[in-house]
């Protein structure tokens, strides 16, 4: 609707059978600062609906039916069309990845400092399994509480963009402006692709839920991604086991809002 309030900080993304995450994942994000979702679903045949219903219902998620394979581009374009003039900035990210300020601050508030730039690109912290061979319960915060320390780490960033700037999107990493200036980091620095030189987060990070459980990866695994609807590949359980049994290490910074959260969900239901 045209008549929305315009808010300070949206985000987007596209899910496919998403419906366990997608309550907590919200309500994170509002505990942050996000005031509206544009999501789209892509063919989900799930309970995804009866999860959002709380957040339909006071008008902060808007949903759309999105069928069309493959569908990441489109939404992302549809959502700078139909709903740029409804927020200061937009956040394009995915339903497994978390945006916060290891701070504390509210999104919104860090980027008040960043008010003359077209966007900001935010590295992302890579979340292991945390040991978890099966899908526990409870919140994805309060589980997997071990990041992947890497020796080459994913430097791709995902951006917090002024939509009234945006001349185009490129990929789901990045995007051009109308005036040419490129987006910046963390610390104001101008970027020149969707890769960064070094991980930092010391104001704004993503937390990446890739794999979560054993279990919920190799699920994941097995379907194609609403993004661009590939199969990721065979999920090779010794390798991941390895891998986060070498590089995991205990990282707690976005459980602060652990308690907030949980209180939240609590509600809910």
């Amino acid at each position: 609707m045209a008549d929305r309030a315009k808010v300070d900080l949206a985000v987007t993304a596209i899910y496919r059978w998403e419906a366990d995450y997608l309550r907590e994942w919200v309500a994170f994000h509002r505990l942050v600062g996000v005031e509206r979702f544009f999501l789209y679903d892509n063919r989900s045949e799930d309970s995804h609906r009866v999860e959002l219903a709380p957040f339909i219902a006071d008008g902060s998620v808007v949903l759309h039916d999105w069928p069309m394979f493959p569908g990441q581009a489109p939404a992302n374009n549809h959502c700078l069309a139909k709903h740029g003039a409804e927020a200061r900035w937009i956040a394009f990210i995915d339903v497994d990845e978390f945006l916060f300020s290891p701070t504390g601050r509210p999104v919104p508030e860090v980027l008040e400092r960043f008010a003359d730039r077209p966007g900001v690109g935010v590295s992302r912290a890579w979340m292991g399994t945390a040991g978890h061979e099966r899908k526990p319960d409870g919140p994805v915060l309060a589980n997997f509480d071990s990041r992947l320390d890497l020796p080459e780490p994913n430097l791709a960033v995902k951006c917090i963009v002024d939509p009234e700037r945006v001349a185009r999107r490129v990929n789901e990493h990045w995007f051009e402006f109308l005036d040419g200036e490129p987006p910046v980091d963390e610390h104001g620095r101008a970027l020149t692709s969707w890769f960064r030189d070094e991980l930092t987060f010391d104001t704004l990070r993503i937390n990446h839920y890739f794999t979560k459980s054993e279990e919920e990866a190799a699920r994941k695994f097995e379907r194609p991604s609403a993004g661009n609807n590939l199969l990721r590949g065979e999920l090779n359980l010794k390798a991941l086991r390895r891998r986060n049994a070498t590089y995991g290490r205990p990282d707690q910074a976005i459980q602060q809002y652990l308690p907030a959260l949980e209180r939240s969900l609590a509600e809910l239901k």
